[in-house]
């Protein structure tokens, strides 16, 4: 008689499409492959801030929502503020208030647990949930190691409080005590734990999954008209760019280097939230430079113009493994990028875009300028990242490295 597949609980700090942050599509979509691979697995969400929506019918109603009350949330958002205001002046400080704000979530999404009775936990590390877990004795724990304060704390350019990464680890530490397994979805990010836990448990990298039947169900939607700017204008995306870490403070002279490489009209699409430095920078920009930046979109929406768009830009400096830049592969859209972070796990130079050395933009610039002088070798480029994407982000592949890892096929 066969045993019957074990029950596998996915715990995620949010879920598409009221969060398009990158661990919240990474676990949303091992969930849906798990499913899609026969084994009942469901999703537990523990710092929801919005209404459920209607993509969950995707999980066959395998979802559950949880998260902190607004005005509890606010109350610790503040009180975060006040104290690194005067315990690390100028510094952003978010890491240990997302690891507190994340216990209300978690104690409401115990008891559900406990209901559901998994034979195995997969969490990320971003909020330590693990910290917070009430698991059933039996279930195995694997965790997922997308985060690490430490590496954007130690960074040179970073703006981020060293003092509030270090509180972070050592409460991420002592979650792992509870922790059997750890994935780390990039090389980078392997270091990155090796070097900032201690933790006696199997390690492996396995990426982030993209379930590529989601990205070919939504119409590319063409954002030239909206601009003004006729059908044969390049239309670059820069994702991700909203902080020191992710390339901000390059993106003005970037823009401006383009237009003046071009002499001609280029449209912009630059998704998601930007801080308030570039935001007053952007008006000076040359009126070359169309630019569409309606902040957070959701998850469709986005996928919807980086498909009509040209080809891309990722600014990011250390990055763990971007689904950003893994979904534009898979929409046919060559990125070039840094070769820094785990983006040499996604971009192969001369396949499916270029990678260029730390911070050197004028060759970033000038290479994507090439490109668009030149349309049948962006073709060409756009043709082999779309046939690179279909041969190497299989999430069948992925969810079979993580069975393997987790001694959990049946």
């Amino acid at each position: 008689m066969a045993q019957p597949r074990p029950r596998i609980a996915v715990i995620s700090n949010t879920a598409p499409p009221t969060s398009g942050g990158g661990v919240g599509v990474a676990h949303y979509n091992l969930a849906r492959a798990l499913r899609e691979a026969g084994y009942e697995a469901e999703l537990f969400v523990f710092f929801e801030r919005g209404t459920p929506p209607s993509r969950d019918g995707a999980l066959l109603g395998g979802v559950h929502r949880f998260g902190p009350g607004p005005r509890l949330l606010k109350a610790m958002l503040l009180a975060n503020k006040w104290l690194f205001t005067v315990l690390a002046p100028g510094k952003t400080a978010w890491n240990t208030v997302d690891i507190i704000s994340s216990w209300p979530g978690m104690y409401k999404l115990n008891r559900a647990l406990g209901e559901f009775d998994p034979d195995f936990i997969i969490l990320p590390d971003h909020g330590a949930p693990a910290l917070w877990l009430r698991a059933p004795k039996r279930a195995r724990i694997g965790l997922v190691a997308h985060h690490n304060p430490m590496r954007l704390a130690s960074a040179d350019f970073s703006t981020y409080s060293e003092l509030d990464a270090r509180w972070a680890v050592r409460l991420e530490q002592r979650s792992l005590s509870k922790v059997s397994y750890a994935v780390s979805p990039s090389r980078h990010m392997g270091e990155w734990f090796s070097k900032t836990y201690k933790f006696e448990g199997p390690q492996t990298v396995i990426p982030n999954i993209v379930i590529a039947e989601d990205l070919q169900s939504v119409p590319a939607v063409d954002l030239r008209p909206r601009l003004g700017l006729p059908a044969d204008a390049p239309l670059i995306c820069i994702p991700s760019a909203q902080t020191a870490v992710k390339g901000s403070r390059m993106l003005p002279e970037i823009l401006v280097s383009l237009a003046t490489k071009l002499e001609q009209p280029l449209g912009v699409f630059l998704p998601g939230e930007l801080d308030a430095e570039v935001e007053r920078s952007l008006p000076a920009l040359p009126e070359a430079v169309r630019l569409y930046a309606p902040g957070r979109l959701a998850w469709e929406e986005y996928i919807a113009l980086l498909k009509g768009c040209s080809l891309g830009l990722f600014l990011s400096l250390r990055d763990n493994y971007s689904m950003a830049l893994v979904e534009a592969a898979c929409c046919g859209v060559p990125m070039l990028a840094f070769d820094a972070g785990g983006n040499s796990d996604i971009i192969e130079s001369g396949v499916n875009g270029l990678l260029f050395d730390e911070a050197d933009v004028d060759r970033l610039v000038g290479a994507a300028a090439q490109f668009v002088r030149e349309p049948n070798r962006l073709q060409a480029l756009q043709r082999s990242t779309a046939a690179d994407a279909k041969a190497r982000f299989n999430s069948q592949k992925t969810i079979d490295q993580y069975l393997r890892f987790f001694e959990i096929a049946g």
